[in-house]
């Protein structure tokens, strides 16, 4: 196949990031954002020839205001494009999420977040449990099985936040 056929082939998908941060409790850090009704874990989107985990720790830094280093990734899931609740106008052709690992934060480093003015109203450590009913489906889906990989050794793969099964044996 020649490279551009190829190249034309190939899927197109957005790339996002997200971090999981826990307090000592074991509640998740939640952001209170000023764009949506639901809450999100800290994250957004890779820019243009950025990688993942750069972009994670770019996004943490400007919606908390902390340096954190990214070393582990705890899940990465397909988000297809039919997704509800994007802009037809943005034609949402899917997306790639990666879930790293923000760690667990004491006192002191909860109190040096400083939420990003205009973005983000302000965060909150909430009870795994009540995850389903403050964030999208997808959303809480993919923190959950992030929450949990942080007791398994490996992240875990999942589609649109279920964990990716392989597909039966063609006939």
């Amino acid at each position: 196949m020649p490279a551009a056929a190829y190249g034309a082939s190939r899927a197109t998908l957005w790339t996002g990031v997200s971090v999981l941060i826990t307090d000592t409790a074991g509640r998740v850090l939640l952001e209170r954002v000023t764009y949506r009704t639901t809450r999100l874990l800290p994250g957004g989107g890779v820019d243009t020839k950025e990688s993942p985990t750069r972009a994670a720790a770019r996004e943490v830094l400007e919606e908390l205001g902390i340096h954190l280093p990214i070393r582990r990734a705890l899940a990465v899931d397909w988000v297809p494009s039919t997704t509800p609740g994007f802009d037809p106008a943005a034609c949402f052709p899917g997306e790639i999420i990666y879930v790293y690992d923000g760690g667990t934060w004491d006192s002191e480093q909860i109190a040096a977040i400083r939420p990003r003015h205009g973005e983000i109203e302000g965060v909150d450590f909430v009870d795994p449990a009540d995850l389903p009913a403050l964030m999208a489906p997808g959303n809480a889906r993919r923190a959950l099985a992030a929450l949990h990989a942080r007791d398994i050794d490996g992240a875990v793969v999942l589609e649109d936040g279920y964990p990716s099964t392989p597909p039966p044996p063609a006939v």
